[in-house]
């Protein structure tokens, strides 16, 4: 007989006793659907059961005068074990909740759960789990553990219990696709994978009473019905980091030789017979093939260009679509899609400078299956053509700096890497730099014209990388993401996470302004200005820019102002004068303002102050501007802008700040607010600020990485290195945040919040 023993309160199953199958004999696999009602006293036989289960003829499906239910009581259980070894199978379990709730609803409580059981004791169960953070109280839970630790991994499946009644729920275990959860035949599971959770199919399936006291809910069970499939094939999860010296010493990009071109060592154009002509280039894992051969070159960065018109008539890998797609690789949000709008290792001709992708049906938010191409692509001279490589399920990749990104799980791209192939009317020299890939005028820059001399050569102190490799890896291949949050940004191009977007983007440009050899700078010099071509292009296209928004929005604007100074670009280097209207998250999340610490500069909110309106960005939860209002004012809203000033922007804009500075770069900037918060970041001593915050609010900043003064030290430990040296000899006073200012400009963003729609703005007076 089957061994049930109690922990902690809960009835756990004996893993070395899920052996010997209790309905008489095994199951086979394949077999047509079996039901079992509980009609009878014989509809318990290969049941084991403890504590309060029973039959309750007076509740059916169909209703009291139907057959019964199983009724499955406070710490009782039911469990039904259906072949020797673990499987895939679909379970369907119709469950009567009456709605009841403890009176406490926010405390942790395990309530009512039925679901799978797998040979080593792991479950897969769906029920009414109780936490602050789960809302039981009103809806369901999906939890992969050990069935002991409830909580260890949960999949909010967005159900609302009410109003009480029947629910079918399905767990449908397929031997290629893996898990899916459905209530009353609509799929609820958006995250939950077998493979991450460790299940590798079920041999038994059962029914948990409430496990909590006072209150304890019952649930009644009927319509249990059983279809066993064969052995799972489970997708094994291989974790690899891009960016590791052993990726770094195997991918030859990083190497190629760059020369320091100036206008006295121009290189010559190349006439179109001196070009290879060649059938298919490859870059990055890629390969377009040619209709029939054509003539081809390479940018200074080492992208490819054909000579025009052109036409691809084959792309590896291969682009996949609809049911060419292996189930087993579709994540959740390929499955919320209708096949015909499935999409792997996808492309697009000349993307739009918008937030709107379709290379890969798993991006959130952004996938728009009306851009979906599909070969042959006839290319003519100013076409872009941006291919991609999809992430496969159960790879794991290191990101830059910080993250570990996966298909499918949180907020992470679909996308592994991504190459730009461009079209050009005729040959270009050896030193152009790819046009942007969303810069349909082609505008084609030249290295030889780059101002060099505008570079400081600051002293590197001590921890300076003795290669730059690792940055010159960062910004290797192009930097294609248009739209927000990561969604639909290569994995092995760029940063994930706009923290780390601005810390790779002032670590370069700090690099940079560094009186490290030309020759050494060089590549770095010439991918940093390719990226900043490319935001610029992509800007000038119309994007309305990277918002403010907790710690997404920073890093792009540096690059394009970089690149404009030292092409000569009057309107890159002054882009927010250019495009007043573009939001960069540095400029609108910090303003002038009268601080309650007694700085004049604040963080202006987790949204900060919309570049196009003034308005301060509320969205719904107080995320706008605050610092002017003292701790004990804050509510939830201002928390979270707090938590995330500490720890996901000023400590990664120094950097940023400190090359500005170095560049003399302050005027074309254009908002000294950032400049001087990024000062106060680093020389306000919060010391007893933090105290305040801790008693008022409860929040407790006190760890190295959220003091003021933090500037990130992995993989750039010589940032702060490079500030203590330098910044305090630069001509711009250190003390500018502790200065008034006009600060009307925050003044009036707080008003306009504050007003209903459409109601007249006046100015405000000064102080």
């Amino acid at each position: 007989m089957l061994k049930l023993m109690p922990v902690l309160g809960l009835l756990v199953v004996t893993a070395a006793r899920l052996s010997g199958t209790a309905w008489g004999q095994e199951m086979p696999a394949g077999e047509e659907t079996r039901t079992l009602a509980f009609d009878s006293k014989e509809a318990l036989a290969g049941w084991e059961i403890t504590g309060d289960v029973t039959l309750d003829m007076t509740k059916g499906r169909e209703g009291p005068s139907s057959r019964g239910s199983l009724k499955v009581g406070p710490n009782g259980m039911a469990l039904l074990t259906l072949r020797d070894k673990d499987g895939s199978g679909r379970v369907e379990i119709w469950a009567f909740d009456d709605g009841t709730k403890p009176e406490n609803a926010k405390a942790h409580r395990v309530g009512p759960r039925w679901g799978i059981v797998q040979g080593d004791g792991k479950v897969l169960v769906v029920g009414i789990l109780y936490a602050n953070y789960l809302g039981g109280w009103e809806g369901y839970t999906a939890s992969a553990c050990d069935g002991r630790n409830w909580f260890d991994q949960l999949c909010w499946l967005g159900v609302n219990r009410a109003p009480a009644g029947w629910h079918k729920w399905t767990i449908d275990f397929d031997a290629e696709a893996g898990i899916q959860v459905l209530h009353n035949d609509k799929d609820v599971n958006r995250t939950l994978d077998a493979g991450k959770a460790g299940l590798n199919g079920f041999r038994a399936i059962a029914i948990w009473g409430d496990a909590g006291e006072g209150n304890a809910q019952t649930v009644w069970v009927d319509d249990v019905s059983v279809t066993l499939g064969g052995p799972v094939k489970p997708i094994p999860v291989i974790e690899a980091d891009p960016y590791d010296e052993k990726a770094m010493a195997a991918d030859a990009s990083i190497r190629r030789p760059v020369v320091v071109y100036t206008r006295d060592n121009a290189p010559a154009t190349p006439r179109l017979e001196d070009l290879p002509l060649k059938q298919s280039v490859s870059q990055y894992g890629m390969t377009w093939t040619f209709a029939k051969p054509a003539r081809v070159g390479q940018f200074i960065n080492g992208d490819w260009y054909v000579v025009g018109p052109a036409t691809v008539t084959a792309i590896e890998p291969k682009p996949l679509y609809g049911n060419e797609i292996p189930k087993r690789q579709l994540d959740h949000m390929d499955k919320e899609r209708s096949v015909e709008q499935r999409v792997r290792n996808g492309f697009m001709l000349n993307p739009p400078a918008q937030m709107k992708v379709a290379y890969d049906s798993g991006v959130r938010n952004w996938f728009d299956p009306s851009l979906i191409r599909k070969l042959p692509v006839a290319m003519k001279p100013g076409d872009s053509l941006v291919s991609t490589i999809s992430m496969a399920k159960g790879l794991v990749l290191h990101a830059q700096l910080r993250n570990k990104i996966e298909r499918g799980v949180g907020d992470s791209s679909p996308i592994r890497t991504a190459a730009v192939l461009t079209c050009v009317g005729e040959p270009q020299p050896a030193d152009a730099f790819r046009p942007a890939f969303c810069d349909r005028h082609s505008r084609i820059y030249l290295a030889r014209n780059l101002k060099r001399e505008l570079l400081p050569t600051a002293a590197a102190t001590q921890s300076v990388p003795k290669t730059l490799d690792l940055f010159i890896r960062f910004t290797q291949r192009p930097w294609v993401g248009t739209g927000f949050f990561g969604f639909e940004e290569p994995v092995e191009n760029m940063p994930q996470y706009g923290m780390e977007y601005g810390r790779v983007a002032g670590v370069c440009a700090l690099l940079l302004c560094t009186d490290l050899g030309p020759e050494q700078k060089e590549p770095l010099l010439v991918n940093y200005v390719q990226i900043g071509i490319d935001l610029g292009g992509v800007v000038r296209a119309g994007h309305p820019g990277w918002t403010g928004w907790g710690g997404h929005g920073s890093g792009r604007k540096l690059p394009i102002v970089f690149a404009g100074l030292l092409l000569g670009d009057v309107e890159l280097a002054n882009i927010s004068r250019s495009f007043p209207k573009v939001s960069f998250g540095e400029d609108e999340q910090t303003a002038y303002g009268n601080c309650w610490t007694g700085a004049k500069v604040v963080f202006a909110g987790h949204s900060g102050i919309d570049a196009a309106t003034g308005v301060g960005r509320s969205r719904g939860n107080e995320w706008g501007p605050y610092e002017h209002m003292h701790p004990s004012e804050w509510k939830a809203g201002q928390n979270t802008s707090e938590a995330y000033r500490r720890t996901c922007t000023g400590g990664g804009w120094v950097a940023q700040a400190l090359a500005v500075r170095l560049l003399h770069a302050e005027k074309v900037w254009g908002h000294d607010a950032f400049l001087d918060y990024v000062d106060r970041w680093m020389y306000e001593d919060d010391t007893a600020f933090i105290k305040v915050i801790k008693e008022a609010t409860g929040k407790d900043y006190d760890h190295e990485w959220s003091r003021h003064g933090w500037a990130w030290q992995e993989k750039e430990a010589f940032v702060k290195e490079m500030w203590a040296k330098h910044r305090p000899a630069l001509a711009a006073p250190t003390d500018g945040w502790k200065q008034k200012h006009d600060d009307s400009y925050y003044r009036t963003a707080i008003e306009k919040s504050q007003r209903p729609a459409g109601h007249a703005v006046a100015r405000p007076s000064g102080p």
